[in-house]
């Protein structure tokens, strides 16, 4: 998978290595069950990276085809509305109930891992300062008293 690097050539993704050396003979050597799980979480770091790249190229693929689907729906649109009263000729706008039915899904899956990943971050800095921010739950606020 090739993914463009920051303001330069396309980053190619090379597979990656493992190289197990034995630290002791015995399975409660605390080396040996460090070293295990410090390789664990590397190679659980490095599914995660070739997944966000996955999910990046599929992004990119994505807002071009939102783009074309958005201009489609722009022009059935505009013609639709050029038939005015003749509207019943045009029913291809039904076909497409079960791709909008997908396309709300995606958009539902797509908004709730970006909620999630910034109601983490926004713990994480609470956590870090060591200050309570207090926020206003979202909604409505009540008249400004002066």
């Amino acid at each position: 998978m090739e993914s463009p690097g920051p303001g330069g050539p396309p980053l190619v993704q090379a597979p990656y290595t493992v190289l197990l050396l034995p630290l002791g003979t015995s399975r409660q050597d605390p080396g040996a069950q460090n070293f295990f799980l410090w390789l664990q979480m590397m190679q659980a770091l490095e599914r995660e990276q070739d997944a966000l790249w996955q999910g990046l190229e599929l992004l990119e693929h994505g807002q071009a085809w939102f783009a074309d689907r958005l201009r489609e729906t722009q022009q059935r649109q505009l013609q639709l509305g050029a038939l005015g009263e003749d509207f019943l000729m045009d029913l291809h706008s039904e076909a497409d109930a079960p791709q909008l039915t997908q396309i709300q899904k995606v958009n539902a899956c797509l908004h709730s891992l970006i909620h999630k990943e910034l109601s983490k971050q926004r713990k994480g800095v609470t956590q870090s300062t060591g200050e309570v921010v207090n926020q206003a739950p979202p909604g409505p606020k009540g008249p400004t008293l002066v």
